[in-house]
C-alpha cells in the first residue's frame, strides 16, 4: 500500500544503509520528471551521508520500476523541458553508477525501460525469479536510455545485449542471472534475507578496498591491459599503507600467534 505521507521518492537511513524508495505503487512506480529531480538529490544525499555505507535502491508496492511515466514522454517533446531533464537523468546516474559505496537493486515484480537500467546501475542486482525484466523501448520507437547502451554490451556481450535492446524481449529474473544481467534470482519470499546476507557480505570487504576497486572494475571497460596495469601500480601500495590494511594484517598476525 502505497505511504501516502511520503513523496514519490523517499529516502531512509536504518542501521547505516541508504535506503532509496521509488514510491507510486499504483502505476508500478513509473518515474515522473519531478521523481528524476529526487532521485539526483537523494543519491548525492546519500553519498555524503556519514553514517550510510552502502545504499539500496527499491520500489514500493511489489514492484521495482515500469520506466518513465507516460507524462514525461509528453513533457520530452519540448526541447527545453528534454534538455533539462536528461541533464538531471545524466547527473544522477552518473553519480550512481561511480558510488564509492556499495550499491543494491532489490528487484521485485517490474524492472522495465528505465527502471531496469536504474537497477543495473547498481553494483548488485537481486530479483525474485519471476521479476518481469525488459527493455521495451524499440516497441515503441525509442532508443534504450538511462544508460542501457554503455550498460547492457558491457553486462552481457553484444549479442545479448541486442537481443534485449532491439528485440525487446521481456526476461524473467532466472533468465536474468543466467545470462549474466543481474547478481542473483530467488525466491520471494527470501528476497529480503538475501538482501540482508548481501549486505552483510559487503560490510566485511575493508570500505577503501571496495571503493578503489570498484573504480578500477568502472573504468578498466575503456582501458587497454597496459592502462590497467599502471592504474594497479599506483592504487596498490596505497592500498597497503591504508589504515584498514594494516589493521587486518596486525588482527591476523595476532590470530596466528
Amino acid at each position: 500500500m502505497e505511504q501516502a505521507q511520503k513523496p514519490p521518492v523517499w529516502t531512509e537511513c536504518v542501521d547505516g544503509v541508504w535506503t532509496i524508495t521509488l514510491n507510486r505503487p499504483q502505476v508500478l512506480n513509473a518515474m515522473t520528471i519531478e521523481m528524476f529531480y529526487l532521485l539526483r538529490d537523494a543519491i548525492e544525499q546519500g553519498a555524503r551521508e556519514e553514517q550510510a555505507d552502502v545504499v539500496l535502491l527499491r520500489g514500493a508496492g511489489g514492484n521495482f520500476c515500469s520506466g518513465a511515466d507516460l507524462s514525461v514522454l509528453g513533457a520530452m517533446s519540448e526541447k527545453a523541458q528534454a534538455d533539462e531533464a536528461l541533464t538531471v537523468i545524466n547527473e544522477f546516474l552518473t553519480r550512481l553508477h561511480h558510488m564509492p559505496k556499495p550499491v543494491i537493486a532489490m528487484v521485485e515484480g517490474a524492472a522495465v525501460g528505465a527502471g531496469l537500467n536504474l537497477a543495473l546501475h547498481a553494483d548488485f542486482v537481486i530479483a525474485t525469479h519471476h521479476a518481469v525484466i525488459q527493455e521495451p523501448f524499440v516497441h515503441i520507437g525509442l532508443t534504450t536510455d538511462f544508460g542501457g547502451t554503455y550498460l547492457l554490451p558491457r553486462l552481457v556481450g553484444i549479442a545479448q545485449a541486442k537481443r534485449l535492446a532491439l528485440l525487446g524481449e521481456k526476461l524473467s529474473g532466472t533468465e536474468a542471472e543466467r545470462i549474466g544481467l543481474i547478481y542473483k534470482a530467488v525466491d520471494a519470499e527470501v528476497l529480503t534475507e538475501e538482501v540482508e546476507k548481501l549486505i552483510a557480505s559487503v560490510r566485511r570487504v575493508p570500505k577503501q578496498a571496495f571503493a578503489v576497486t570498484k573504480d578500477g572494475l568502472t573504468h578498466a571497460q575503456g582501458m587497454d591491459l597496459e592502462q590497467s596495469l599502471a592504474w594497479e601500480k599506483v592504487q596498490q601500495p596505497a592500498l597497503i599503507s591504508h589504515p584498514d590494511f594494516l589493521a587486518l594484517i596486525q588482527a591476523k598476525r595476532k590470530k596466528n600467534q
